[in-house]
């Protein structure tokens, strides 16, 4: 019984299918990408565009371009006062550290949404602008007017909630015409930090500063899909835009956005996706055992030559990869309030007060 076992799983670690064969092929490590080039429209890559994910925190585009909406209208002012409520208080995952009865204005709601993916800061919107139910309505009639087929939201924020689920093709509809019909947008999806009440909150998008010419615009991160991205960068006179739907890791996520942008900037993205040693290693990628190896029966040995191998590949793909791994690790508070290059910060206190409720969410911003 266990040589058969032993058997079957070596038919699965050689198999055409494995996840190592899937980034031979060229693939992303990633559930869903589309990139494209923003003046054109022209679509310079897909990845199972219309595979229906959970959008997470992207979901606050579509908030804010509502928003955008009503202030274009005149039917808002960016200096509105908005009340919070103990309904938004209590919002779980990701927050700008509302409380109740404090008094904020719209444009510091906005800013939430966009640095510190404040869940509390679209639900107050929500709230604002009529309720959440009502809001959440004319979410969905919005992504019927752009043409997000198979998009629905059901809450503000992209918290969980049973349903709600959009596509790469839909988001890239979505940021398309939010950034043609606001491209006033990007200062908020440009900054980099807010202050509030004390509390400063770095922007989740660790791309800005990092990956060049990046502006914006939105992460987002749920248990279901894994990790989310939507991103734009401009060099030059050319402006990209890609998403990037369910890393399992943010370093999957970022590498991978890293990886189109660059490629689509420079004209080489068509044969980097067909390139097979251009594929992104993984550290929990299957080890894909050689036949001869499996035939004779060196299974030992034959686990060890591909786990070498695909360390060398790891670590070769690293190098590229450095420099986005030390931003992240330079601005990652320590226990003592400090970056690791010993520069003071201040922490996130909300980070603590909600600490339950993100649990139980299973989501946020990242």
């Amino acid at each position: 019984m266990r040589r058969v076992i032993f058997l079957l799983m070596i038919l699965c670690l050689i198999g055409p299918k494995t996840a190592f064969s899937a980034r031979q092929s060229g693939r992303l490590p990633v559930k869903a990408a589309m990139v494209t080039e923003y003046g054109s429209g022209r679509v310079l890559f897909t990845q199972d565009p219309d595979k229906r994910i959970a959008p997470a925190s992207v979901t606050k585009v579509m908030t804010m371009y509502l928003v955008f909406d009503a202030l274009a209208a005149g039917r808002a002012s960016l200096s509105d006062k908005v009340k919070v409520s103990r309904r938004a208080d209590a919002t779980g995952g990701s927050t700008m550290n509302l409380r109740a009865g404090e008094v904020v204005t719209l444009d510091e709601l906005m800013r939430g949404m966009a640095v510190a993916s404040g869940n509390d800061a679209a639900v107050a919107i929500a709230e604002h602008f009529g309720g959440v139910p009502r809001w959440v309505e004319m979410m969905n009639e919005k992504a019927r007017e752009l043409g997000m087929t198979n998009t629905t939201f059901k809450t503000p924020n992209g918290l969980p909630a049973p349903g709600q689920l959009t596509t790469a093709r839909d988001l890239m509809k979505l940021a398309t015409n939010y950034l043609r019909r606001y491209p006033q947008a990007l200062r908020y999806h440009s900054t980099t930090e807010i202050n509030h009440c004390g509390a400063v909150h770095g922007n989740t998008n660790r791309l800005l500063g990092v990956c060049e010419g990046v502006d914006g615009i939105k992460t987002g991160y749920v248990g279901s899909s894994g990790y989310n991205i939507i991103a734009t960068a401009k060099r030059g006179d050319t402006r990209i835009i890609a998403v990037v739907l369910g890393g399992r890791t943010k370093q999957a996520r970022n590498n991978s956005t890293t990886r189109v942008l660059d490629a689509s900037f420079s004209g080489t993205i068509g044969s980097m996706m067909a390139a097979a040693d251009s594929a992104s290693p993984d550290d929990d990628a299957p080890v894909r055992i050689s036949h001869r190896h499996a035939r004779k029966g060196h299974h030992m040995k034959a686990l060890r030559v591909a786990e070498a191998e695909r360390h060398a590949k790891i670590g070769a793909h690293r190098g590229a990869s450095a420099r986005l791994e030390a931003h992240e690790s330079a601005i990652k508070p320590s226990r003592h309030g400090k970056t690791k290059s010993g520069k003071a910060t201040k922490t996130h206190s909300a980070s603590r007060t909600h600490s339950k409720h993100h649990k139980k969410a299973g989501a946020s911003g990242r």
